[in-house]
C-alpha cells in the first residue's frame, strides 16, 4: 500500500504544487474535475472489470484511492496545462494522454499491481481514458466560454 500512496499521492501532490504555483486559477479548476472522473471510472468498473492489489476484504477500492485523489486529478491538471498554454494541438494531446495513460496502467498490469477480468483489455482502457480526456476538454471549452479561464 505504500507503493500507492507514494506514486499515487505524494509525487503526484508535489508535481500539482509546482502546477499551482504557475497557474493557480487553472489548477484550482481542473483538480476536482480530474477527482470526479477518476472516481466516477474507478467506481464503475471496480471489482468487476479490475482490482488494484493490495486488496482489503472490506473496502477493496481502497488501494485505488491515493491514485484517485492524486494521480489522475495530476492527468487532468497537466492536461489543462498544456491544453491552456496551446503547446499541442487538442486531437493530438487528447490521443497522447490517453496513449500514454494506458501505456502507464499497462506497466501495472505486467507488475501485477492492476488485475484485469470479465473480458476487460487495455483496448478498453484506452476508450476509457480517451472519454475521460473528451470530458476534461469539453470542462475546459465550457470554463472558457463562460470565462472562468482564458
Amino acid at each position: 500500500m505504500w507503493i500507492n500512496v507514494l506514486c499515487g499521492l505524494l509525487l503526484p501532490g508535489i508535481i500539482i504544487g509546482y502546477l499551482f504555483k504557475k497557474n493557480p486559477p487553472l489548477i484550482t479548476l481542473m483538480y476536482p474535475i480530474g477527482v470526479a472522473i477518476a472516481f466516477v471510472g474507478s467506481d464503475w468498473g471496480f471489482g468487476f472489470f479490475w482490482d488494484v492489489s493490495p486488496t482489503f476484504e472490506h473496502n477493496p477500492s481502497l488501494s485505488a484511492f491515493p491514485y484517485k485523489i492524486g494521480y489522475f486529478p495530476l492527468l487532468s491538471c497537466l492536461f489543462g496545462y498544456i491544453k491552456v498554454k496551446e503547446i499541442v494541438k487538442t486531437p493530438l494531446l487528447i490521443f497522447l494522454f490517453s496513449f500514454i495513460t494506458t501505456f502507464m496502467e499497462l506497466l501495472a498490469v505486467w507488475s501485477g499491481k492492476i488485475l484485469y477480468s470479465n473480458g476487460w483489455n487495455i483496448f478498453w482502457t484506452f476508450v476509457t481514458y480517451l472519454a475521460g480526456f473528451i470530458v476534461a476538454f469539453l470542462y475546459i471549452k465550457i470554463l472558457k466560454k463562460y470565462k472562468v479561464l482564458r
